[in-house]
């Protein structure tokens, strides 16, 4: 992005076919220019108008770097709660680097569900024992 804060607007909002077609391409350059670097996401910024270096790391983490979208398995299922288990304060990131091809953000959702899950089968047990108990 140009030192200039009215060179460019910043986009906020859905990515379309040519951005993301750019951002592949950004990505793709940088990997071949500097191999076993980790991206630099203000160098890609520089090349990608409207959209700010978080944006770009973002879209790529979470939606175009070969991420798996369809449901988790039961085996990836059970993996996470085995993670969490094991090591409670163990992060989202750390979980994904042992599942290939989820993010983050695809475990963290699933860990929220499926706490949400759990509580709310433990309430159904809590009122089925005291509609029985008042019997």
């Amino acid at each position: 992005m140009s030192d200039n804060p009215q060179s460019t607007t910043i986009i906020k909002g859905p990515w379309n076919d040519i951005e993301d077609g750019r951002l592949r391409k950004e990505v793709d350059q940088y990997k071949f220019l500097h191999p076993n670097q980790q991206i630099s996401w203000k160098a890609i910024e520089e090349n990608i108008k409207n959209r700010t270096a978080k944006q770009c790391r973002e879209r790529w983490t979470n939606h175009l770097n070969n991420v798996n979208k369809s449901r988790l398995t039961e085996d990836e299922e059970r993996l996470i709660r085995e993670m969490r288990q094991n090591q409670p304060n163990i992060s989202y990131v750390q979980i994904a680097e042992k599942i290939p091809g989820r993010t983050a953000l695809i475990i963290k959702n699933f860990i929220y569900r499926d706490r949400i899950k759990a509580q709310k089968s433990a309430l159904r047990i809590r009122q089925k024992m005291s509609v029985n108990n008042i019997k």
